[in-house]
């Protein structure tokens, strides 16, 4: 076997610049280990944690590309490559950095180590002020160190820098206080963004507020933190990020906040807490009412399980058309899918004196409308063949009927005309405010034996189908109810005084 050629160190950088030319995440791993390395090496080994322990070095990089793109102005085009500004002639792709962003800009951690973090700021003075006051250090002050070491070690890469032996001693005690309130003002805005995000399009119209607020918070968290003479904090750059992704896929302009040159005053966290809040009260305000109609809802589906379990009594219809006209009032659409699928098995069923209101109505047509347009036909629910449906059967076995009214349903047009023994059943569809005029080449058939006018469905202004009846003597019946054939013998009947 040949020797192998020794290995230079030029050959094994040559390589290195070869691979984290194709592979920015290498190149930050590889930064990171080499700062930590040359941190270890030249210089002294760093004091035990007053506080907290450090999870691990912070990674320059993300630093230096939130910089980077926080201090490019907002007209320069991005274009499809990143240029990390310490790597000359390496460039970081555009869709690395999008992973890089969402990885960082994990919600619900930065939510959790802000909140964290403003009470290691607040500890971090008070642990000053104690030493400077001559407290008792292992009855007053090592405590409180362990207890907040053990809630940042239950958190993912929780560096409470406030609290570690290098963290920043200022002058001014009092701008802890400005940057735990700026932490706070982080957590409280991005708790909201959580909500409006997982709401999709129902929280929709708090989707912009909500990011205002979160540029302003982290503007002021990067000012409140600079005052103290920290390095910038990983958890308001990967909201920054964060804020810069979003607004680009959701198309939302960020008016302020969002460039150095426009910091926001980070000793105006408490206004900038109340205006949080008072977004927050608002969107509670939907939340009740989500969770009213939630009850609503679910009192209504009760009631209509009943009903076509053919167990519902007239207060059972009376629950279920005040509750689905109580939430169409509300802001429901009629086309809403939940009470569309609750009344499908029952809308048929429909009591011939039961009142309904105008937003119960509305869902009706809905459901007509949904049940006409169904490819294949909506399965028809099955009931029993009642003995008004054997009468009425020997009376127009064989005959031709017209239905004016809703939209046309096969199912239910077949199964009115098979109970029936109808020879035919013209079912003319209609829309609001249309004339008369069109039902009269099908009422003067001479083959049409009577009309039936669904009135539920149908215009006032089709009263005077009537007068149309008469004057080419068909019979006139009007149908109070739905389509069920147990119903419309029933009208048949009753109609022309017939009864068992």
């Amino acid at each position: 076997m040949m020797d192998q050629p020794p290995v230079t160190v030029e050959a094994v950088l040559a390589r290195l610049v070869s691979l984290v030319s194709q592979d920015a995440e290498l190149l930050v791993a590889l930064r990171g280990m080499a700062e930590e390395f040359l941190r270890r090496t030249t210089a002294p080994p760093p004091a035990p944690p007053v506080v907290a322990e450090e999870a691990g070095p912070e990674p320059a990089a993300a630093g230096q590309i939130a910089a980077a793109v926080e201090t490019a102005p907002p007209e320069t085009a991005v274009s499809e490559h990143v240029a990390l500004p310490t790597a000359p002639g390496i460039e970081i792709p555009r869709s690395w950095l999008r992973r890089l962003v969402t990885t960082e800009s994990n919600l619900q951690l930065i939510e959790a180590r802000c909140r964290l973090k403003a009470e290691g700021a607040r500890w971090a003075a008070a642990r000053s002020r104690g030493i400077r006051d001559g407290i008792n250090y292992y009855a007053e002050i090592e405590p409180k160190d362990r207890e907040i070491i053990d809630k940042a070690k239950g958190l993912e890469n929780c560096f409470l820098w406030m609290n570690h032996s290098s963290a920043p001693v200022p002058t001014d005690l009092q701008c802890w206080e400005d940057v735990a309130g700026c932490f706070d003002a982080v957590a409280l805005v991005v708790a909201i963004l959580r909500q409006v995000l997982d709401k999709g399009d129902e929280y929709r119209g708090f989707l912009e507020k909500a990011i205002d607020l979160t540029a302003e918070a982290q503007s002021a968290l990067r000012i409140a933190v600079d005052m103290v003479e920290a390095k910038p904090d990983n958890d308001q750059i990967a909201l920054f990020n964060w804020l810069r992704q979003m607004a680009t896929e959701q198309q939302i302009y960020i008016q302020r906040f969002m460039r150095l040159d426009d910091p926001a005053d980070p000793t105006q966290w408490n206004d900038l807490q109340e205006r949080i809040g008072r977004l927050d009260a608002e969107i509670d305000e939907i939340r009740n009412r989500g969770k009213l109609r939630t009850k609503v809802l679910k009192q209504a589906q009760y009631h209509a399980r009943i009903i076509r379990d053919h167990k519902g009594t007239e207060h059972d219809w009376k629950k279920v058309v005040e509750a689905i006209d109580s939430l169409v009032s509300q802001g429901t659409p009629p086309s809403n899918t939940d009470l569309r699928d609750m009344l499908v098995p029952i809308a048929d069923d429909l009591p011939d004196a039961l009142e309904l209101p105008e937003g119960f109505q509305r869902v009706l047509q809905e459901v007509d409308r949904h049940l006409a347009a169904q490819t294949p036909a909506a399965p028809q629910f099955p009931r029993d063949i009642s003995e008004e449906v054997r009468k009425a059967a020997c009376l127009y076995r064989g005959k031709t009927l017209v239905l004016i009214g809703g939209d046309r349903r096969s199912n239910a047009h077949d199964a009115l005309k098979s109970a029936l023994g109808l020879k035919e059943l013209i079912w003319i569809s209609t829309r609001e405010h249309e004339s008369t005029d069109y039902f009269v080449p099908y009422i003067a058939r001479a083959d049409v034996d009577a009309v039936l006018l669904a009135i539920r469905w149908s215009s006032h202004s089709y009263g005077d189908v009537k007068g149309i009846c008469d004057k080419y003597g068909k019979e006139f019946f009007r149908l109070p109810a739905g389509y069920n054939p147990n119903q419309v013998a029933h009208q048949l009947l009753q109609q022309k005084g017939i009864s068992l």
